[in-house]
């Protein structure tokens, strides 16, 4: 039988690890996962691509892993981005509707949109994307889907995020040279999002906070729209440095302790017992009261949330997030990280975990997969009717503008 859906590939180059999803996506259901691959990365720092053949190999591991999986082979991924290099800002636009009767069109939509992304920039910095925050036809503000109706005015406000165009090409040369080819490049925090807030948090005001290995990144939402998003150059793989450094242990071993007995705070009841690490060369292994671990790991983590507090400071939204944190990525898996979160941030918090599809969700149920996962969500919100009408929200298709003049530009790296 003829396959009547779509098989989307989510991939999140992180840090620390590449994860690929691949799933089926129609126009109703929910989608459907497949297969899932995971691939440790060393070929980048604070998520800033160092090791081009490293990080080529792991996303190819990924891939073939996700594949196999799923039993198909894919040609083309959603590629997630983000790194200390991406900035925003929140920008308006405006343009006159000349055609006769005044019925605005997909067209103009795009106009608008194209008009929005015309911001003074460096030469070495590009716009990833223009989203749209709401429109206003003729000063009647609140407006989600202007097409359609009649008007002589458009305005639109735009969420505008830009980054280092050789982050972004040297990326998009790791996947061609691993063999498939970029659809589209997605910031992680907007793409993260999709899997794992809910919709009436991000119509109260909520931040996401995406504590991934090199960096952690923000996404600010403000009835029901993305109002922020921004990158911290701090992630986890610094929790583990700290370990390391003060257990005077390897990077590896850090790693696990981490991972088996971590804990946020320091004040944690169940910090109570020892646990066992192997010293550098010859020594011997130690056991260690578990506090000592809580006591290495709590400062770093306090760090991190004071950095998210200052993001929600600069966007202004101090008193416009009842809905709270919403902590997801590795980071996140420490234990009591959202009750530590609360305390610092004074704001309630919680994980999220990836939802909104079905399949092997047991395969996904990790925050680390939320990013993967949220691209696949994000194309299927952006672009439901997959090209029958040529126009969607317009979202995906400036991104689709934007990777055309990116594969041009590649001839220069080959």
């Amino acid at each position: 039988m003829a396959r009547t859906n779509h098989l989307i590939t989510g991939l999140d180059v992180g840090t620390t690890k590449v994860c690929a999803v691949i799933a089926e996506v129609g126009s109703d259901a929910q989608p459907e996962v497949l297969g899932v691959g995971i691939s440790p990365c060393a070929g980048l720092r604070k998520g800033i691509l160092v090791d081009l053949d490293a990080t080529t190999t792991a996303v190819h591991k990924a891939l073939d892993e996700a594949e196999r999986m799923a039993g198909e082979e894919v040609r083309s991924v959603l590629l997630g981005v983000t790194g200390e290099h991406i900035a925003c800002l929140n920008n308006r636009s405006v343009i006159a509707i000349t055609q006769p009767g005044r019925e605005i069109s997909p067209n103009d939509v795009d106009r608008l949109l194209d008009s929005a992304r015309l911001i003074v920039l460096p030469p070495d910095r590009e716009v990833i994307h223009a989203i749209p925050r709401g429109y206003s036809v003729d000063g009647q503000p609140g407006i989600q889907s202007p097409v359609g109706m009649y008007g002589s005015r458009l305005e639109v406000e735009a969420h505008i995020v830009t980054g280092l165009s050789s982050f972004i090409h040297n990326v998009v040369k790791c996947v061609h040279q691993a063999g498939w080819v970029v659809d589209a490049t997605i910031l992680e925090p907007i793409a993260t999002a999709e899997s794992v807030l809910l919709p009436a948090e991000k119509e109260l005001g909520v931040a996401l906070v995406d504590i991934g290995g090199g960096t952690s990144d923000v996404a600010i939402y403000v009835d029901g729209q993305i109002y922020y998003s921004g990158v911290i150059p701090v992630g986890g793989s610094y929790v583990t440095r700290d370990i390391a450094i003060g257990l005077r242990t390897t990077i590896g071993e850090a790693e696990r302790i981490k991972r088996e007995h971590g804990r946020a705070s320091a004040g944690a009841p169940d910090t109570i017992g020892t646990f066992e690490v192997a010293g550098l060369g010859d020594s011997k292994p130690r056991q260690l009261p578990g506090r000592v671990l809580a006591e290495i790991i709590e400062p770093r983590m306090v760090e991190i949330l004071h950095l998210v507090s200052e993001h929600v400071e600069k966007a202004g939204c101090e008193n416009r997030l009842p809905a709270g944190l919403v902590l997801t990525g590795g980071g996140s898996q420490l234990r009591g990280i959202s009750e530590l979160a609360g305390e610092v941030t004074g704001t309630p918090a919680r994980i999220g975990m990836p939802q909104g599809v079905t399949g092997m969700v047991d395969a996904i149920n990790d925050p680390a997969c939320a990013t993967a996962v949220g691209l696949v969500l994000f194309w299927k919100r952006s672009y439901p009717e997959y090209g029958a009408n040529g126009h969607g929200n317009g979202l995906l298709f400036s991104a689709m503008r934007q990777i055309r003049g990116l594969f041009a530009k590649l001839a220069d790296f080959r």
